[in-house]
C-alpha cells in the first residue's frame, strides 16, 4: 500500500512537471452540526493560495441527508471571491448538487459521488470549470486502519463541460488527490494531502500542484430531557 502511494505521487508529480504547472496551497476551515440522525448542515472557509497570494477564496453552507447508509443527497451554496491576472477581485456565485454512494468492504470504503455545479453571476467570459456550469465525478477510496486515526485516501475526480462552445462537451479536467484523515474520537476531524490538478483536451494547459488541508468541527445534537408533569 505504502509503496503504491509513492508510486503514485511520483507520475502524477513527473507528468505534471513536464507541462506548464504551478503550486498552491489550499486550506478548509469548517462546522458540521447534526441537526438529526438524517440531517446535518455545514459551513466552511476555503482559501487558495498561490505565488500571486489569496487567489480565491469562498465560503459555503450545506446541507446533507442520510437517505441511506450507502446514499447520502446533499446541496451546496458556495460564494466565490476570485482574483484576476490584473490584481483585481471579483465575485460569483455557485450551487452543488451531490449525490454519494458508499458501499463498506472490511476496513474499505469505497465512494462516489456525482456533482452538478451551477455558476452564475460570473465576471468573465472564459469558461473554467471550478466556477461555471459542469458535471463532476469523483471515485475515491478510503482505509481505515485498525487501532489508528490515520486512515489513507485516494481519489480522482473528472470534470466534464456540457456547454456547447467551441472547446465545450467534452472532459477537460481530472482531479487527482492523494493524503489522508485523522479522526479523532472528539469532535475535531483534520484531512491533508497532495493534489494533482490536471487540464485535458485544452490547448496550453496550465496544471497545479496542490497541497491540501482541511480541518472541521463536528457538532452533534443534544437530545433533550423529558421532564414529569
Amino acid at each position: 500500500m505504502k509503496n503504491f502511494l509513492y508510486l503514485a505521487i511520483f507520475l502524477c508529480s513527473s507528468y505534471g512537471f513536464s507541462q506548464a504547472s504551478a503550486f498552491q496551497v489550499w486550506t478548509e476551515t469548517g462546522v458540521k452540526i447534526g441537526v438529526s440522525k438524517r440531517v446535518s448542515l455545514g459551513a466552511d472557509w476555503t482559501n487558495r493560495i498561490g505565488e500571486r497570494g489569496f487567489v480565491t477564496m469562498f465560503p459555503q453552507a450545506s446541507i446533507k441527508v442520510k437517505v441511506f447508509d450507502w446514499f447520502r443527497p446533499s446541496i451546496d451554496f458556495r460564494y466565490i471571491i476570485d482574483k484576476s491576472s490584473s490584481g483585481v477581485y471579483s465575485g460569483s456565485s455557485r450551487i452543488n448538487l451531490n449525490a454519494q454512494f458508499n458501499y463498506d468492504k472490511k476496513r474499505f470504503i469505497a465512494g462516489l459521488r456525482f456533482r452538478y455545479q451551477y455558476g452564475f453571476d460570473r465576471l468573465s467570459a472564459n469558461y473554467d470549470s471550478d466556477f461555471d456550469k459542469a458535471y463532476r465525478i469523483k471515485p475515491q477510496i478510503f482505509y481505515d486502519i485498525k487501532n489508528s486515526v490515520f486512515s489513507p485516501i485516494i481519489s480522482a475526480e473528472f470534470f466534464y463541460d456540457p456547454n456547447y462552445a467551441p472547446l465545450g462537451r467534452r472532459f477537460n479536467k481530472i482531479r487527482y488527490f492523494i493524503g489522508a484523515s485523522l479522526d479523532f474520537s472528539g469532535p475535531h476531524s483534520f484531512q491533508f494531502g497532495y493534489q494533482y490538478d490536471q487540464k485535458i483536451n485544452l490547448p496550453a494547459p496550465n496544471n497545479k500542484h496542490i497541497l491540501n488541508v482541511s480541518y472541521t468541527y463536528s457538532i452533534k445534537k443534544k437530545r433533550g430531557v423529558r421532564k414529569m408533569a
